[in-house]
Protein backbone atom coordinates (compact mmCIF):
# COMPACT_ATOMS: atom_id res chain seq x y z
CA UNK A 1 0.00 0.00 0.00
CA UNK A 2 2.90 2.26 0.95
CA UNK A 3 4.31 1.94 -2.19
CA UNK A 4 1.49 2.97 -4.35
CA UNK A 5 0.67 5.99 -2.60
CA UNK A 6 4.64 6.92 -2.90
CA UNK A 7 4.06 6.07 -6.94
CA UNK A 8 1.06 8.16 -7.14
CA UNK A 9 3.02 11.10 -5.39
CA UNK A 10 5.68 10.98 -7.57
CA UNK A 11 3.34 10.63 -10.79
CA UNK A 12 1.60 13.66 -9.31
CA UNK A 13 5.02 15.94 -8.52
CA UNK A 14 5.78 14.95 -12.41
CA UNK A 15 2.38 16.29 -13.36
CA UNK A 16 2.58 19.35 -12.43
CA UNK A 17 6.09 19.91 -13.52
CA UNK A 18 4.99 19.30 -17.03
CA UNK A 19 2.06 21.11 -16.93
CA UNK A 20 4.40 24.14 -16.29
CA UNK A 21 6.27 23.24 -19.64
CA UNK A 22 5.13 24.58 -23.11
CA UNK A 23 5.41 22.52 -26.06
CA UNK A 24 3.16 23.93 -28.70
CA UNK A 25 0.23 26.20 -28.98
CA UNK A 26 -2.72 26.75 -31.80
CA UNK A 27 -2.60 30.17 -32.58
CA UNK A 28 -4.10 32.95 -34.93
CA UNK A 29 -2.47 35.42 -36.78
CA UNK A 30 -2.83 39.31 -35.74
CA UNK A 31 -0.02 40.57 -37.88
CA UNK A 32 2.63 38.99 -40.91
CA UNK A 33 5.86 40.82 -41.84
CA UNK A 34 7.25 39.33 -44.94
CA UNK A 35 10.14 41.17 -44.86
CA UNK A 36 11.73 39.53 -41.78
CA UNK A 37 9.31 36.60 -42.28
CA UNK A 38 7.84 36.75 -38.89
CA UNK A 39 4.24 36.83 -37.51
CA UNK A 40 2.94 38.15 -33.86
CA UNK A 41 -0.52 35.72 -33.16
CA UNK A 42 -2.32 35.30 -29.99
CA UNK A 43 -2.87 31.87 -28.79
CA UNK A 44 -6.39 30.22 -29.13
CA UNK A 45 -6.99 27.98 -26.33
CA UNK A 46 -7.19 29.45 -23.00
CA UNK A 47 -4.90 27.97 -19.85
CA UNK A 48 -6.47 27.51 -16.43
CA UNK A 49 -4.57 29.47 -13.64
CA UNK A 50 -6.24 28.98 -9.82
CA UNK A 51 -9.56 27.63 -10.99
CA UNK A 52 -10.05 30.36 -14.34
CA UNK A 53 -9.68 29.89 -17.41
CA UNK A 54 -7.57 32.83 -18.49
CA UNK A 55 -6.34 34.04 -22.20
CA UNK A 56 -2.64 33.60 -22.72
CA UNK A 57 -1.08 36.76 -23.99
CA UNK A 58 0.01 37.59 -27.55
CA UNK A 59 3.82 35.84 -29.07
CA UNK A 60 5.45 39.17 -31.09
CA UNK A 61 7.68 38.47 -34.13
CA UNK A 62 7.65 34.57 -33.85
CA UNK A 63 9.98 33.55 -36.47
CA UNK A 64 8.52 31.33 -39.20
CA UNK A 65 9.54 28.07 -40.46
CA UNK A 66 8.86 27.25 -43.91
CA UNK A 67 10.01 25.53 -46.69
CA UNK A 68 11.42 27.87 -49.86
CA UNK A 69 10.56 27.09 -53.14
CA UNK A 70 11.90 28.21 -56.42
CA UNK A 71 10.15 28.81 -59.27
CA UNK A 72 11.91 30.26 -62.32
CA UNK A 73 14.81 31.65 -60.00
CA UNK A 74 12.28 33.58 -58.07
CA UNK A 75 11.57 32.33 -54.75
CA UNK A 76 8.12 32.09 -53.29
CA UNK A 77 7.17 32.56 -49.60
CA UNK A 78 4.40 31.90 -47.87
CA UNK A 79 1.50 34.56 -47.94
CA UNK A 80 0.16 34.46 -44.14
CA UNK A 81 -2.63 36.79 -43.54
CA UNK A 82 -4.00 37.70 -40.38
CA UNK A 83 -6.60 35.46 -38.71
CA UNK A 84 -4.80 32.74 -40.15
CA UNK A 85 -5.11 30.03 -37.76
CA UNK A 86 -1.52 28.07 -37.19
CA UNK A 87 0.36 26.09 -34.89
CA UNK A 88 3.70 27.48 -32.87
CA UNK A 89 6.51 25.36 -31.10
CA UNK A 90 8.36 26.13 -28.49
CA UNK A 91 12.14 25.37 -29.06
CA UNK A 92 13.68 23.71 -25.78
CA UNK A 93 16.66 26.06 -25.39
CA UNK A 94 16.92 29.60 -26.26
CA UNK A 95 17.70 29.78 -29.73
CA UNK A 96 18.82 32.96 -31.18
CA UNK A 97 22.65 32.58 -31.84
CA UNK A 98 21.52 29.57 -33.68
CA UNK A 99 19.37 31.28 -36.06
CA UNK A 100 21.48 34.54 -36.45
CA UNK A 101 24.54 32.69 -36.99
CA UNK A 102 23.42 29.83 -39.04
CA UNK A 103 25.29 27.63 -36.93
CA UNK A 104 26.08 25.99 -33.72
CA UNK A 105 25.81 28.00 -30.91
CA UNK A 106 25.60 27.80 -27.09
CA UNK A 107 22.58 29.23 -25.53
CA UNK A 108 22.84 32.87 -24.36
CA UNK A 109 20.12 32.81 -21.85
CA UNK A 110 18.77 30.42 -19.60
CA UNK A 111 15.30 30.57 -21.49
CA UNK A 112 13.57 26.88 -21.55
CA UNK A 113 10.67 26.66 -23.51
CA UNK A 114 9.74 30.29 -23.79
CA UNK A 115 7.70 32.49 -26.17
CA UNK A 116 11.04 33.98 -27.44
CA UNK A 117 11.89 31.10 -29.17
CA UNK A 118 8.66 30.23 -30.64
CA UNK A 119 8.53 29.18 -34.27
CA UNK A 120 5.47 29.16 -36.03
CA UNK A 121 5.49 26.05 -38.22
CA UNK A 122 2.40 26.28 -40.68
CA UNK A 123 -1.23 27.47 -41.21
CA UNK A 124 -3.94 24.68 -40.61
CA UNK A 125 -7.31 24.78 -42.61
CA UNK A 126 -10.05 26.02 -39.71
CA UNK A 127 -13.59 25.18 -39.76
CA UNK A 128 -13.37 21.47 -41.90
Amino acid sequence: MRKDRELSNIEANERRLLQNIKVADLVQVTAFNKDKMTVDVKPLVKREISGAYVSPPPILSVKIAYVPMVAKDVEIKPDIKAGDIGAVVYLDLDSDGAISSGSESQPVSVRLHSGDDAVFVGVIASGL
